[in-house]
């Protein structure tokens, strides 16, 4: 319980000391997208993902999956939104939009599953 306290603080505070307007982009992946299809956890191809800020405002960049269902986002540290465009024929498990706070040296996964015919 402690070392969950103790990660949100710090998640929390890297968000706060990091604001992504007029951050420095570090050129490092910031945001990871992952889209999987099927029980199997197929990679998805194709799948655009637009990033913004946490808590609303325009959207910095779209990134689309590639053969390994995988895209990434270089920016600055902070914490984004990520939101999944749904392909044609399929359906999402979970929620089209997820939020992720990327600190220096780690970057976070946004997972995204979906249900094709």
């Amino acid at each position: 319980m402690r070392r969950t306290l103790l990660v949100t603080s710090v998640l929390a505070a890297a968000c706060a000391l990091a604001p992504l307007a007029g951050a420095e982009p570090s050129g490092d992946p910031v945001v990871k997208v992952q889209a999987v299809y099927g029980p199997e956890q197929f990679p998805m191809a194709g799948v655009a993902a637009d990033i913004g800020p946490c808590g609303g405002g325009a959207k910095i960049a779209t990134v689309t999956t590639g053969l390994d269902g995988s895209a990434v986002y270089n920016g600055a540290t902070g914490c984004y939104r990520v939101q999944i465009s749904t392909p044609t024929g399929c359906a999402l498990d979970g929620d089209a939009a997820l939020e992720v706070t990327s600190v220096p040296g780690i970057t976070p996964l946004a997972p995204f599953r979906f249900r094709c015919a």
